[in-house]
């Protein structure tokens, strides 16, 4: 069996189970993007880069939008023609629509059993008027949203299965599609992400391994989708109250793209003690669960939008969480049970729930064992992936009794 893997960046979503598929037996698995992380190597999986796709110089945001998508879907087309020259025809195609890397797969494969991950529609409802208030947005703002919905219905109107990962995210879709969408979380690896006791920060250039409490913020860039502002604009207060307290913040300043906040109009706004407050960037998987497992205090905000590996992460290593009161968040944390909720606008709520958490942390070990028992009892990578292998593999197969010809046309 040959499988495909289409995603923007490597390995995306797709981690463990490309790696899960790249074990088996008499398969072949090739991941086709256009980015990949150093750090990341996946035995069984083929790396194909798609290289030099520029970006689209056009003011017009909508027209951009379309104008790159475009761009992304010819030059991965040109990629996949290359390989289906070189031999590989896939049986499986599982594709990421969002960048428009699989614009033209089915035409390219058309006798391939093709899977789309549905991770994002957007919609005029709470995530679109989020950052308003509720309050309605010209119309005209929508259309760089219908144009990234674009290459997911060109995706889905002829897929054979589709998958996402949240109750929250598949609700997004309008009613005919979302009937259609299985939801299968991708997993944890919870027994790397799992707590180690007495576990201090050090890395190089940074080392707090004598903070009495540690309060961690982690994520790709600074993203006001990921509350960033947010937090950012409650550490005042919260160093205030609790003097012996550090913050390690683990994010790239240059990840995020145009929603990315700007970290010097922040300090300009909001003066902090360096000596406080300390950023390490974007770093590998190793010092990323160094930092989770040496928390005293994790914060992890987000709006209505797909939920970050982080959330789960942080609660696989029995982070104790304070986390945003949002919709996709609620299907996952507990208040009170295992982690708390705060209110995602109001950032002196946010210091003074810290604080508070920081104060009674010696206390809080009932609440840490639950979010990990949550993520291990619903989001475990070893539950997961067979389950995520047997959703694709059993579609494949009756989709495949069905369509005796394009078997034997292989």
């Amino acid at each position: 069996m040959r499988i495909l893997f289409l995603h923007h960046t490597f390995p995306g979503p797709f981690r463990y189970l490309a790696a899960r598929l790249g074990m088996l037996p008499d398969t072949e698995v090739v991941f086709l993007s256009e980015r990949s992380r150093r750090d990341v190597r996946i035995p069984g999986v083929r790396q194909v880069t798609v290289s030099g796709i520029q970006p689209v110089a056009v003011a017009d945001r909508t027209e951009r939008e379309l104008m790159q998508l475009l761009r992304y879907g010819s030059r991965f087309a040109n990629a996949l023609l290359k390989l289906r020259q070189d031999g590989f025809e896939p049986d499986i195609v599982y594709a990421h629509p969002r960048w428009g890397c699989s614009f033209f797969v089915q035409d390219v494969f058309p006798e391939a059993f093709h899977a789309v991950y549905a991770e994002w529609y957007y919609t005029k409802g709470s995530n679109y008027t989020f950052f308003t208030h509720g309050a309605p947005r010209p119309g005209v703002e929508f259309a760089q949203s219908r144009i990234r919905n674009l290459s997911q219905l060109n995706a889905l109107a002829e897929c054979q299965l589709a998958v996402t990962s949240t109750k929250w995210q598949r609700a997004q879709y309008p009613a005919p599609l979302a009937e259609r969408i299985h939801v299968v979380h991708e997993g944890v690896d919870t027994d790397f992400f799992s707590p180690k006791a007495g576990e201090r920060f050090r890395i190089e250039g940074c080392d707090l391994s004598a903070a009495k409490e540690l309060v961690t913020f982690s994520g790709r860039g600074l993203e006001p989708f990921r509350g960033f502002p947010q937090f950012y604009r409650s550490l005042p207060r919260l160093l205030a109250a609790r003097p012996e307290c550090h913050v390690l913040i683990m994010a790239s300043e240059r990840q995020g793209g145009d929603e990315s906040v700007s970290l010097e109009g922040l300090r300009r706004e909001v003066p902090v003690d360096p000596r406080r407050v300390h950023f390490v960037g974007f770093r590998p998987y190793e010092e990323y669960r160094r930092l989770l497992r040496a928390s005293t205090v994790h914060v992890y905000f987000t709006a209505p939008f797909a939920l970050s590996a982080g959330l789960f992460e942080s609660m696989s290593c029995g982070c104790l969480l304070v986390s945003s009161d949002t919709e996709p968040v609620r299907e996952v944390v507990r208040h009170g049970e295992n982690g708390f909720l705060c209110d995602f606008w109001d950032h002196d709520m946010l210091a003074d729930m810290t604080a508070e958490l920081l104060a009674r942390a010696p206390a809080m070990d009932s609440v840490r064992a639950a979010a990990r028992e949550r993520i291990l009892e619903a989001y475990n990578l070893n539950v997961q992936i067979p389950r995520h292998m047997d959703v694709l593999l059993s579609a494949y197969a009756d989709w495949k009794r069905r369509h005796p010809g394009d078997a034997a046309s292989r």
